[in-house]
């Protein structure tokens, strides 16, 4: 079988202070005074005698599945890939600009979207441009949590595997990376950052090495910083979880498995996913039910009455709104690895749950989109929970039904034995 040749390619997304950073509460026009450190784009090619793929990971929140297709399309025109083979996915930080507009937290800034576009196109280029030939390795480390599953209020569950892959290329290597934890240990900082994933890239980058790193399955995981003091994270907690989760990478690098003969491989297929769509009572009563809870928080206020508004509109329009269709589920197998894309807020147990079929298994969240939150099913037996109930509201009117976990569980595992009959 051909040679693995593997290229890495990066641009500054930094943007320049006064834009407004997403996230957090409702209506905080929180403008950024200063840069902590740059946020980027990465960007990994592989390439096989029969086939290509590329891995591109933003420091962003997120963007929409429409954003990320046009992207996606246009990069397989230009430089001849498969749309599948293309994989577009945000580390989900909390401290950058908004690419996607969500209800009261942050209005896209004219302009960046553009810069966005633009600098992941030259990202590609440059890491197509430096292929070059790559041994390749694998391998799921158990590590010491950085995280905690803040819905539970303790450390169950949670996924506590390292996800390394190590690309070799002439004494220097590119790891691509996923671990599951919210990157939001600054808090509602004014300083721009790319927080915990930015700090164990440049660990990595002091070392010599290049690094590529990709958001977990991390909807119900915050940071161990915030069971103590919620947003009160420092730049020596950032250094801190760097400095072990990259101690972590070089243990599970010494116990990868090698493959000797890679092959590359992507599936992709669009799923739609119901939605518990209200009427005008039920619309009242939720918003009567917020403000008698949130009453004095003009913010708050604010945001259930815009919510309110919008949610008569659409509510009666007959056969509209009961579905989110064009959802995204995307595979790639590297070799025996197998990396699975969804767009959205994931709960962590969606992971394990498809890591008991396959052990091996990569799991990127923000992937393709970002929908907002996949809850799992227990989850909305808790009548005011801000994942199942709250969050939709900024996404977008209402939330997913409470079978949301068994369909897109369904349609992972079909995506991911159609990508195993590809061999």
């Amino acid at each position: 079988m051909a040679d693995l040749l593997a290229g890495y390619g990066e641009c500054i997304l930094t943007p320049p202070t006064g834009i407004e950073l997403t996230g957090y509460g409702y209506y905080l026009d929180r403008r950024a005074e200063a840069v902590l450190d740059e946020l980027k784009v990465r960007a990994l090619c592989l390439r096989t005698e029969l086939s290509e793929v590329v891995l591109v990971s933003c420091d962003l929140l997120g963007f929409t599945v429409e954003f990320s297709d046009t992207v996606r399309s246009a990069v397989a025109a230009e430089l001849n890939i498969a749309f599948a083979n293309i994989l577009l996915a945000c580390t989900h930080i909390h401290s950058g600009p908004a690419l996607q507009s969500l209800r009261g937290l942050g209005n896209v800034e004219a302009g960046y979207p553009e810069k966005v576009t633009v600098a992941i196109k030259e990202a590609i280029k440059m890491a197509v441009a430096d292929l070059q030939k790559a041994e390749f390795s694998y391998r799921l480390e158990a590590v010491e949590p950085i995280g905690f599953n803040r819905r539970n209020k303790n450390f169950e569950p949670i996924d506590q595997t390292l996800k390394t892959a190590v690309f070799k290329r002439n004494g220097e290597r590119i790891y691509l990376l996923s671990y599951a934890c919210h990157p939001v240990v600054l808090g509602t900082t004014k300083k721009i950052s790319a927080d915990w994933p930015g700090a164990l890239i440049r660990e990595i980058e002091e070392g010599g090495d290049r690094g590529i790193f990709f958001q977990g399955f991390c909807g119900d995981i915050d940071p161990v910083s915030n069971k103590n003091r919620w947003g009160k994270g420092t730049q020596d907690d950032l250094k801190l979880y760097g400095h072990l989760l990259y101690s972590r990478v070089r243990v599970a690098e010494r116990y990868a498995q090698a493959s000797q003969k890679v092959s590359l491989n992507a599936v992709e297929k669009r799923v739609s996913l119901p939605l518990t769509v209200v009427g005008r009572g039920g619309i009242e009563q939720e918003k009567q039910s917020w403000l008698k809870k949130h009453e004095g928080d003009s913010s708050r206020e604010r945001f259930i009455e815009e919510w309110a508004q919008e949610a008569v509109k659409k509510c009666g329009e007959p056969g509209k709104n009961r579905y989110l269709h064009n959802v995204p589920i995307q595979a790639i197998s590297i070799g025996d690895l197998q990396v699975l894309g969804i767009p959205g807020e994931v709960f962590c147990r969606y992971g394990l749950r498809l890591q008991e079929r396959r052990p091996s298994l990569f799991t990127f969240g923000y992937t393709g989109g970002n929908i907002g939150y996949l809850p799992t099913s227990e989850a909305y037996q808790t009548a005011d929970d801000y994942a199942c109930y709250g969050a939709p509201k900024c996404y977008r009117l209402f939330p997913f039904s409470r079978d949301v976990e068994d369909t897109v569980l369904k349609k992972c595992n079909e995506v991911l034995t159609d990508l195993e009959l590809l061999g």
